[in-house]
């Protein structure tokens, strides 16, 4: 069997720095779609509203919801293990204590 090791301040550590960069993302995000609305606003015509649709929908949805939400998911899916080793630990020392 391999062995398992987990150094649990490395990874708290990690999970700060993926909480500071998902929070810079989504900000970055949001900055960059209001910053395309911007470079719009002076167009008329059909041209500009399918521009909008698009930078509001499928543009926003990717940049400021779904970048920021996988790195999200990442960092629950590392702290949910984390957990787990931390909780597996105790139980083991708690079993050899008793």
């Amino acid at each position: 069997m391999a062995s398992c090791r987990i150094v649990n301040a490395g990874i708290l550590s990690a999970l700060g720095e993926i909480s500071r960069i998902q929070g810079e993302y989504q900000s970055a995000g949001t900055d960059f779609i209001s910053d395309l609305n911007s470079a719009i606003s002076e167009m008329e015509g059909a041209t500009k509203d399918a521009l909008k649709r698009f930078i509001d929908t499928d543009v926003n949805e990717f940049v400021a919801e779904s970048i920021p939400g996988a790195i999200n998911g990442m960092y629950e899916l590392l702290e949910a293990n984390r957990s787990n080793f931390e909780t597996v630990d105790q139980q083991i020392a708690d079993s050899i204590g008793s």
